[in-house]
């Protein structure tokens, strides 16, 4: 909770480097209460397995590989020392703000590919992927990696 507060409240000052963001639709927003709202956002350029997805890490053990990227991603933003800085893109097909995360001089979505813990989209970590498949880190590394989330979620109609 603390983690999305602090998300929340520095997400104004990503704004105001850019001037006035537009969001086109209600959609992209979750009212909380009558003086209160969250915008949902997605780091753009990776894609993470779904919350509801698992895996095989070893031949006899399914993880909730879904769960295990979510924790990854806390544990990255609280223990990378620096400043968080989310800078808006554009809004999203589902639309959500795309963003870019960085914590200290890290990429956070880089980070995620590098690790194992997400896949690049549409390439933009194409080559982080590569090397993280190659050092089977992260999810190359289990007896079977999740299937990619955009198959997983059109088999379980998750949208």
């Amino acid at each position: 909770m603390k983690l999305f507060i602090l998300c929340f409240l520095l997400i104004g000052s990503a704004f105001s480097d850019v001037g006035n963001f537009i969001l086109d639709s209600e959609k992209t927003l979750y009212i909380v209460d009558g003086d209160s709202i969250s915008l949902q956002m997605r780091i753009k350029g990776i894609d993470t397995p779904e919350i509801t997805q698992t895996c095989e890490k070893t031949q006899y053990q399914t993880i909730d590989c879904g769960q295990l990227s979510k924790e990854y991603l806390k544990r990255l933003l609280r223990e990378i020392p620096g400043r968080l800085l989310i800078t808006p893109i554009e809004i999203g097909y589902y639309h959500r703000v795309l963003v870019r995360v960085y914590k200290g001089d890290i990429d956070i979505g880089k980070s995620m590919v590098e690790s194992g813990m997400a896949y690049s989209y549409k390439n933009i970590y194409r080559k982080e992927e590569e090397l993280a498949k190659s050092k089977k880190v992260g999810f190359w590394g289990f007896y079977k990696p999740p299937i990619k989330p955009h198959k997983y979620r059109k088999t379980n109609k998750y949208r």
